[in-house]
């Protein structure tokens, strides 16, 4: 993406290239995530003081199927 604006992509490519399936499924809504809307979160569980289990979940960034509170 940032390739596309410094070679001075028209607006039409670079919608193009959001609008492209990222290949990730939300994790709410389980619905395929455009390229642009694209929101990977990771998260991390403890056992105590050790770190037990990573994973990356993705979600889609409009607020709808991520929210924080």
């Amino acid at each position: 993406m940032a390739r596309a604006s410094k070679m001075g992509a028209d607006v039409a490519t670079r919608d193009s290239n959001r609008a492209q399936l990222s290949g990730h499924i939300c994790e709410a809504c389980g619905k395929a995530i455009p390229q642009g809307e694209l929101l990977v979160v990771r998260l991390v569980e403890f056992d105590g003081a050790r770190t037990r289990k990573r994973r990356r979940v993705a979600y889609h960034r409009n607020g709808s199927c991520y929210k924080t509170a």
